[in-house]
């Protein structure tokens, strides 16, 4: 992967006091695109997906995914739940997502499915069924950020403060 993200350049520290700053005082500003077609995604440049269960708090049936393009890094946005997103599709493209999906009586990850954390991968529980899969070349770059974001429970903001360290721009 070419991994021209445009991360945000600073000591980790300080850009997770920056971050919480920002979201407490309500001024993120990240725009997302809708996810319409999975299939036209290029795997290697997914750079990390966020999965709501269709129980999750919040926004059931989310699927947000951070996405390197030729215009930058992007947040495509698409609901399987309440939306018209093809689950289907998405897990084609993103088989690791295929141990979350309940449908067809199975159990899924956490309540008794394995998961399955492919190769290059890392997975955070965000708590109240979401799910964070981000890509080893992005945890490298972001690990302590993401752990004194956790320390500071926020597990619920580690997708928005992945796409805002990587310069995700809509």
């Amino acid at each position: 992967m070419d991994m021209s993200v445009p991360f945000r350049a600073g000591n980790e520290e300080d850009l997770a006091e920056e971050f919480i700053k920002t979201a407490e005082e309500d001024l993120l500003r990240l725009e997302a695109s809708d996810l319409t077609d999975p299939a036209a995604l290029a795997e290697e440049n997914v750079l990390a997906v966020h999965f709501a269960d269709p129980g999750a708090q919040g926004d059931p049936g989310a699927v947000e995914i951070l996405y390197l393009s030729q215009k930058g890094v992007r947040i495509l946005y698409g609901n399987y739940a309440f939306g018209k997103l093809d689950l289907d599709a998405v897990l084609q493209k993103l088989p690791m997502l295929k141990s979350l999906d309940g449908r067809g009586g199975k159990r899924p990850y956490p309540m008794g499915g394995k998961l399955e954390i492919p190769e290059g991968w890392g997975y955070v529980y965000m708590g109240a069924f979401h799910h964070l899969f981000v890509r080893d070349a992005v945890c490298d770059r972001t690990s302590t950020f993401l752990r004194l974001l956790l320390h500071d429970h926020r597990s619920w903001q580690l997708f928005d403060a992945v796409a805002w360290a990587c310069g995700a721009n809509g």
